[in-house]
């Protein structure tokens, strides 16, 4: 479940259907699809479910974050608390983080 977003207009952008404009359009519909699937997560394993997620603790900079793949250029990065069942944090990154 996704209890906090770090930003606002990723929240509006899946909670009340407000496009922005820092989201590229050839990824809204892919993201969205991410954006639910992390809302519906109870545990991490359900992130790691499709494959294609690419679930990934995060190290360095990043350490204690964790990682969905959105494409090839862009993740969703958030804190799991697997005791909750909970993102917190989260938010959509380029690809800079490696």
């Amino acid at each position: 479940m996704i209890k906090s977003f770090r930003d606002k207009w990723l929240r509006y952008f899946f909670l009340e259907d407000k496009p922005s404009k820092k989201i590229p359009a050839d990824i809204r519909e892919r993201l969205f699809r991410k954006l639910q699937l992390a809302d519906d997560a109870t545990c991490r394993k359900d992130l790691m479910s499709p494959p294609s997620n690419h679930f990934e603790r995060l190290s360095g900079n990043l350490s204690g974050l964790c990682s969905i793949r959105v494409n090839n250029q862009w993740r969703l990065v958030f804190e799991w608390d697997d005791e909750h069942g909970e993102a917190r944090g989260l938010y959509l990154d380029n690809h800079d983080y490696r």
